[in-house]
């Protein structure tokens, strides 16, 4: 097999100091970046944001130039326009044909004097639509595109960015995905190809339990502060266990949303403010220190393609509670490494389980971190990934 020697990862996404307001993506691709660097690969990270940055490092060379629609505020606008009036349907997926060149123009630039052995880039908003004409092998890992959020879990999407998704899909041949439920979803909208699957994976050392002193009796949510995440349902179960234990606290780390003051406002009638806290986004190293204070740890979202908030919380020997997603199945075996709900009550009774029988709640955390170290450790993803990328370049 061909010896990888330079990757190119293409993202809208990547976590660094210039870039502090990421989601799971810009995590992803800091964190596979570290990763493959420490098997002496060189990796470059091209892609755009509302300012440009560089980094310069050993083995690491990012790239990002200004957003398109930042640059050129003309485009911003018609874009604007053009997506809410349906006979200006073709002008609005030109002007995503025009961001599209844009930054393939600017990427060959980056890549001019560089020897890539492969790219690899994001599904969500079609950016790997810039990497077909480049003659090199590219794969695309498909994270949750808004064509699958929009379509499975009712997320507003734009127009442009679903037809820059499905121009991407059209010729596009290598295909990874993050979880059985995502390739399904993934297969339904943009049809049968040859789909590889590789879990994501965490740094099990960095994740690792804490010898912090637990909050008594508390429940911590991690996620957007949004209904996609269900916030609104940790809030509702939070107030069905606090009615029958009182010492409960609620505990959410996260961005805030609209959705943010509304929760507050019914923690103000229910006259439980002293007993719910709002962290608001937090960077990894206090998520960790936030979420080794926990008793329980839920995750009532209402739609994901995977769940890797739920693994960080295990790694750290957490017991978990999660809603009734089938990517959680994946994940999840009920009473051995966690416990899946079916509705708020059945919520509110398992987190109640948990605060009285702690040694169910203490095999529960530890079977729970057996299992992603062996199924979901950051080193097996990027030895998979490795694999992968040889086998398609060769």
């Amino acid at each position: 097999m061909k010896q990888i020697k330079n990757i190119l990862l293409i993202t809208k996404e990547f976590q660094s100091e210039f870039q502090g307001n990421v989601g799971g993506t810009g995590v992803f691709y800091k964190n596979i970046s570290e990763g493959l660097i420490d098997r002496g690969i060189n990796v470059f990270v091209f892609g755009s944001a509302k300012k440009p940055f560089d980094i310069q490092k050993e083995k690491l060379s990012v790239h990002f130039v200004k957003d398109y629609f930042k640059k050129y505020f003309l485009m911003e606008l018609l874009r604007s326009v053009t997506g809410k009036i349906s006979f200006l349907e073709k002008l609005h997926y030109k002007i995503y044909d025009s961001e599209a060149k844009y930054l393939e123009k600017e990427l060959s630039k980056f890549i001019a004097d560089k020897n890539i052995d492969i790219i690899e880039t994001h599904d969500w908003e079609g950016i790997s639509r810039i990497a077909k004409g480049l003659k090199i092998p590219y794969v695309i890992r498909c994270h949750g595109s808004w064509s699958v959020l929009n379509r499975f879990f009712g997320y507003g999407a734009a127009k442009g960015k679903i037809y820059s998704e499905k121009k991407a899909f059209e010729n596009a041949e290598n295909i990874i995905t993050v979880s059985q439920s995502s390739q399904k979803m993934v297969r339904e909208i943009f049809g049968n190809k040859d789909y590889h699957l590789i879990y994501n994976g965490i740094d099990t050392d960095f994740y690792q339990p804490q010898n912090s002193e637990k909050i008594s009796k508390s429940i911590f949510f991690i996620g957007n502060i949004s209904t996609e995440k269900g916030a609104d349902t940790a809030l509702n179960v939070f107030i069905k266990v606090h009615e029958r234990e009182p010492a409960t606290t609620l505990h959410f780390i996260g961005k805030d949303t609209e959705l943010t003051e509304q929760l507050k406002r019914k923690i103000a009638e229910n006259q439980i403010e002293s007993k719910v806290i709002f962290y608001g986004k937090k960077n990894r190293n206090d998520v960790k220190d936030l979420l080794s204070k926990a008793d329980v740890i839920i995750f009532p979202s209402r739609g994901e393609t995977f769940g890797l908030a739920l693994i960080e919380a295990m790694a750290l020997e957490k017991p978990v509670v999660c809603s009734n997603l089938e990517v959680f199945s994946e994940i999840i075996t009920e009473g051995m490494n966690g416990l899946i709900a079916q509705n708020e009550i059945e919520f509110s009774e398992k987190i109640s389980e948990l605060f009285s029988d702690k040694n169910s709640a203490l095999n529960l955390s530890q079977n729970a971190r057996k299992t992603v170290v062996e199924k979901f450790s950051l080193d097996q993803m990027i030895g998979k990934t490795l694999h992968y990328y040889q086998k398609i370049s060769s």
